[in-house]
């Protein structure tokens, strides 16, 4: 049995170093792992810089379509608006202000001072009345904290999302799971100079490029913001051709190797990032050497292709923010208002409590209802 050699260091993988890494990062929602691969110390210091790099560049898209992660979620990022404010995103379709906000404004009569809070909590408020409490120590803190109260309200304004793809970093995390799918298909990463070159290299040339001159997904399922890695090695063409692609959008093709002399092989992995499920595509890597290098050249995106990519599974994103934010808003207005009802918890409702709990409900309810409707008029 020959023993595996780390696709990146070279060293020889024994059962103290080896480690299951992600053929598409966990960062995008990635799930099957290889073993026999890469050693741990490289799968950490490509994790640290390739896979954080790439991470950074596809987070707002990790955000905006709720991925469901192995391990961890999406961080929170801030984003401007097209309104100049500056709003924290959250995984879940949330917002939050970019930090707490507080100011003094000084009552005309001179005989005090009118003080605004607001805070992306209530313990965070409470927290900040407190700081009021130990400046101004003659105030009541907890006739402060009964008038405190927690509103919700919607921006106005959109999101501006500057998205970018490439650099090295990135591009040698796509460049490793391109490779990771050919050696377990049966290619040793010896035989892909093209690739090893690249990731062991810091002054070898990128073997990738951007592709959007026509679709190689054949049975695309419309909508979905598909992750897929595919590799096809030819006997005849002596090369071992690479497709991997991210949320549908970023499309991405590779050349592993010039000088394969094995059997024909292909093999593909794909998986819906907002579920996890896996998917059965067909992927035609028949692309030329002059196909592949004019993709190097960034000769292969045709004016309008990237914006039909996104337009193609935005909807998708749109509708599954829009499920979760109703989904949440709807789970906080039934919590609020049998909270505060005035039933005791087990006690069955009488017909005063079951009177107040549309009121309460709707307290919670009318933000959201009022956004929808404003939204429906922008679009007519």
């Amino acid at each position: 049995m020959t023993t595996p050699i780390c696709a990146l260091c070279e060293k020889e993988i024994t059962q103290e170093n080896d480690t299951k890494e992600h053929l598409i990062p966990n960062a995008i929602g990635g799930r099957r792992k290889l073993k026999g691969f890469i050693c741990e110390s490289c799968n950490n210091t490509s994790g640290d810089d390739w896979e954080s790099a790439l991470a950074k560049q596809l987070n707002p898209l990790s955000l905006f379509f709720g991925i469901s992660r192995e391990r961890g979620e999406a961080p929170s990022q801030l984003f401007e608006t097209t309104g100049s404010d500056r709003l924290k995103l959250n995984l879940h379709g949330s917002m939050d202000i970019e930090k707490p906000l507080y100011s003094e404004t000084p009552l005309e009569s001179g005989s005090g001072v009118q003080i605004q809070i607001k805070a992306r909590s209530m313990p965070e408020a409470k927290r900040m009345l407190q700081g009021v409490k130990r400046k101004y120590p003659q105030v009541d803190l907890n006739e402060l904290l009964d008038n405190a109260k927690s509103e919700s309200s919607y921006c106005s304004d959109m999101l501006k999302f500057n998205l970018s793809f490439g650099g090295h970093e990135a591009g040698r995390s796509i460049v490793k799971s391109a490779l990771a799918l050919a050696v377990s298909s049966g290619i040793p990463a010896e035989i892909c100079g093209e690739a090893t070159n690249y990731l062991r290299k810091e002054d070898s040339e990128a073997c990738f490029g951007y592709f959007y001159a026509s679709d190689l997904i054949k049975n695309r399922p419309e909508g979905i913001p598909l992750h897929c890695v595919s590799i096809k090695g030819c006997s005849k063409t002596k090369q071992v051709i690479g497709y991997v692609e991210y949320f549908g959008v970023q499309r991405v093709v590779l050349c592993l190797s010039d000088s394969y002399e094995g059997e024909d092989i292909s093999n593909t992995y794909a998986i819906n990032p907002i579920t996890g499920e896996e998917l059965s595509l067909i992927v035609e890597l028949d692309l030329s050497n002059g196909d592949i290098r004019e993709a190097y050249d960034y000769k292969k995106i045709p004016e309008g292709s990237v914006e039909a990519a996104f337009d193609k599974v935005i909807p998708t994103g749109m509708e599954a923010s829009f499920e979760k934010e109703k989904n949440r808003v709807v789970n906080q207005a039934v919590k609020h208002a049998f909270e505060n009802c005035g039933a005791k918890e087990g006690e069955m409702l009488m017909p005063e409590h079951i009177n107040k709990l549309t009121g309460l409900m709707m307290e919670k309810l009318e933000p959201f209802i009022l956004h929808q409707l404003a939204q429906s008029r922008k679009k007519k």
